[in-house]
């Protein structure tokens, strides 16, 4: 069994699942407080879903590679996870608020 396989089998499922779960939570706390429409909750959601996995799991794979130390592989995953959730959540924000014309666009002089 190679190096890559055998990482991915020290890898419990729940730990995948947290990972991919990152974000939830703080974009459906977020969302419910705000007058958005069920398709805009979704898609926020979904955003922050695929952006939060597929970032922690990148990570985890990374750090597993690295230093073979499956709890710091983890904890790097998961902090990796919430940020990237935060960035991708707020770059929606921005690309939505530049759709409706309500932000000035930045200028790059």
């Amino acid at each position: 069994m190679n190096t890559e396989h055998q990482a991915l089998a020290d890898v419990p499922l729940w730990l995948l699942i947290l990972l991919s779960m990152a974000g939830l939570s703080g974009e459906m706390l977020r969302a419910s407080g705000s007058d958005l429409g069920l398709r805009q909750i979704l898609q926020r959601v979904a955003l922050r879903f695929l952006a939060s996995g597929l970032l922690g799991m990148a990570t985890l794979l990374l750090a597993m590679a690295l230093w073979s130390n499956l709890y710091l592989a983890a904890g790097l995953g998961i902090v990796i996870a919430v940020i990237g959730a935060d960035v991708a959540g707020g770059l929606y924000t921005q690309f939505l608020a530049r759709k409706a014309g309500v932000s000035d666009p930045i200028d790059r002089a």
